[in-house]
């Protein structure tokens, strides 16, 4: 029997209950592939579900320890959980990370990265720290050393999310921040027509719920399992608690929750839908971050300048002048997240005509005429899309010009 038949067996034994059975294929797998530590924790979970709990300590332990030696931490770090759970007398695995944290440094948390599908397609020239492929630091590990990983350990929570189900949902609120510790996530939002879109794929070592974390606003994505997951949770009072001692982790959440929220709104904007999920955070690579303040005029009709903007958060108001009416200023409407302007000096070289000015502190990306002849060059959907919002523009402000009641 072929090892991929093999597979399909176990998993059909698996889903329909059938645990002495799956347990016979998945300890053959086993056998055929022993460096597969996902094979090996499925086995180790299948002894326990099966009642041998002792030996499905002993299996834990050993893949943990593997996880430990490769630096694996969170992966590690969740197996401990498990252990813990099933014999709260076993603390080995924690003294190892400890002591592994001791000997290593900053380098001994790291994380095995997923290469991507398109990785050939997209070249990326940003040098070895850049690459797609090899590994990266867990960021909310790799600073703490001995004791004081020691301690965070104990304040995480394990969790086990079965594939297909969602940890959040939009709208819910919750007070958590999680950790992957086995498996793989989805996040996805609703973009510009209500469709559900994937943004991001997440691994073993990602975090994630961190918009939500740390704005503390409803979630405006659903987090779902990919496959069955353990993760690791960490709730306000322990994250507040450690960001007082290590003040750096707060950091390090900010810059991925502006990564995350850059890679939803071009998950949610129409310009990029034609572009692959792949594909869209190298694209983001040609803007350039703008931050306005409440008042602060973004750009101003009649001028010149050819640039386009991304709303990235915040929010603007839109207005043009009725030439008819002693050029006074006609309310267009507000734009949000993932919202665009300034199509029409972009595409005809012509005068801006409408002033945007920023509603609240905003981040906006701002792409030149030369970087958008780059992209749409590539990908000849967006040119297009912003073809037909610009023609629609138009005729949505000569409606709201020739509908303006006198004296209004």
């Amino acid at each position: 029997m072929t090892n991929e038949r093999l597979r399909t067996r176990a998993r059909h034994a698996l889903l329909n209950g059938r645990y002495g059975k799956a347990l016979e294929y998945f300890s053959e797998l086993h056998e055929l592939e022993p460096n597969d530590l996902r094979i090996h924790v499925k086995l180790a979970e299948l002894r326990e579900k099966t009642g041998d709990t002792e030996r499905a300590v002993t299996e834990y332990i050993h893949i943990a320890g593997i996880y430990a030696e490769q630096g694996l931490a969170v992966q590690a770090i969740a197996i401990n959980k498990i252990v813990l759970r099933l014999d709260p007398g076993r603390t080995e695995i924690r003294e190892r990370l400890k002591a592994l944290s001791g000997e290593r440094g900053d380098d001994w948390a790291i994380r095995a990265v997923t290469p991507q599908n398109t990785a050939q397609e997209i070249p990326d020239n940003r040098g070895a720290g850049c690459a797609r492929t090899g590994f990266e630091r867990t960021p909310l590990l790799s600073g703490l050393s001995g004791d004081e990983l020691e301690t965070f350990i104990d304040s995480l929570k394990l969790r086990h999310v079965a594939a297909g189900t969602s940890v959040f949902r939009e709208g819910d609120h919750d007070d958590c921040l999680y950790l992957i510790g086995m498996g793989s996530m989805l996040l996805r939002t609703r973009d510009a027509q209500g469709k559900q879109q994937v943004f991001s794929h997440l691994s073993e070592g990602d975090f994630f719920g961190e918009r939500t974390f740390m704005s503390r606003a409803p979630h405006l994505d659903e987090a779902i399992a990919e496959t069955d997951c353990n993760i690791l949770v960490i709730d306000r009072i322990t994250f507040d608690e450690w960001v007082m001692k290590y003040p750096g982790i707060q950091s390090t959440i900010e810059d991925f929750y502006r990564q995350r929220v850059l890679a939803r709104v071009l998950a949610i904007t129409p310009v990029f839908k034609g572009v692959p999920a792949e594909a869209r955070l190298t694209l983001a690579d040609h803007f350039c971050l703008r931050a306005f303040g409440k008042g602060d005029v973004i750009v101003r009709e009649g001028e010149t300048e050819g640039t386009f903007y991304l709303i990235r958060s915040g929010s603007v108001d839109v207005s043009t002048s009725d030439m008819g009416k002693d050029g006074d200023q006609v309310e267009l409407g507000k734009m949000g997240e993932g919202d665009f302007f300034g199509e029409v000096a972009l595409l005809t070289d012509k005068p801006r005509t409408a002033t945007v000015t920023a509603c609240e502190e905003s981040e906006l990306m701002e792409l030149s005429r030369m970087d958008f002849d780059k992209i749409a060059g590539k990908f000849p959907s967006i040119r297009k899309v912003v073809e037909a919002y610009q023609k629609q523009r138009v005729q949505n402000t000569i409606k709201i010009l020739l509908n303006r009641k006198p004296g209004s």
